[in-house]
């Protein structure tokens, strides 16, 4: 009952599946454990299947050779990801990495399962199509930022999406690797925010003192 739980939670046309693929996708489905900072999904080393986020985060990030990320998007409770079952996807084979930012439960979909259900079912394949639009839009938003805004903008942005009562628990070799930048640079436009009495910089810790200049910078 978990499961179907978890399911029907997850995909919103739930109620107007058929009984045999409600069934098919219950029956198949398995939950898995993970720990915080644990990579789950290595680009295209593995075709995991389709995954829901049942407890805790991901976040899926691309990887230079030379070891530089950039967070592609972040998946929180319920949220469905396509890209670990890329396999199954005519055209579409992106090296995406996905990391536990929590200690976090997911439930997975075998990827042969899920391509059978796919192909069969076109109300399924429709909803995915949905998905997929809305988390090209996220990568869209986030390229976007990286070849057009500038770095204060990007900071600025990161740190009032992700503050929470103020603060932030993080280093600065995180945001950098979030970024796609270098821990140096990041070290920098942090210590010119604190200069600016924007911010609080402490050991692994950022406090946020003035939200209206930081907004300024994240809609320059």
């Amino acid at each position: 009952m978990e499961i179907e739980k978890i399911l029907k939670d997850s995909f919103r046309m739930w109620n107007e599946l058929t009984n045999t693929e409600k069934k098919t996708l219950i029956q198949s489905s398995f939950l898995t454990k993970h720990k915080k900072g644990n990579i789950i999904h290595e680009g295209t080393q593995n075709c995991l299947g389709l995954i829901v986020v049942i407890k805790g985060s991901l976040r899926a990030f691309l990887a230079s050779d030379n070891g530089k990320e950039i967070t592609l998007y972040k998946l929180y409770e319920n949220d469905i990801c396509l890209f670990t079952a890329s396999c199954v996807m005519k055209d579409i084979n992106f090296d995406i990495n996905l990391e536990c930012l929590d200690d976090t439960d997911i439930l997975v979909i075998p990827v042969n399962k899920y391509k059978e259900i796919l192909e069969n079912s076109k109300l399924i394949s429709n909803y995915i199509s949905t998905i997929l639009s809305s988390r090209f839009s996220e990568v869209m938003w986030i390229l976007e930022q990286f070849v057009f805004y500038s770095l204060d903008k990007r900071v600025a942005t990161y740190l009032l999406e992700n503050e929470e009562n103020n603060v932030l628990n993080v280093t600065h070799e995180k945001i950098a690797s979030e970024l796609g930048s270098a821990r140096e640079v990041i070290s920098r436009m942090l210590k010119y925010f604190e200069k600016e009495n924007i911010i609080s910089l402490g050991r692994n810790k950022i406090t946020v003192i003035n939200f209206e200049k930081l907004e300024d910078f994240s809609e320059k």
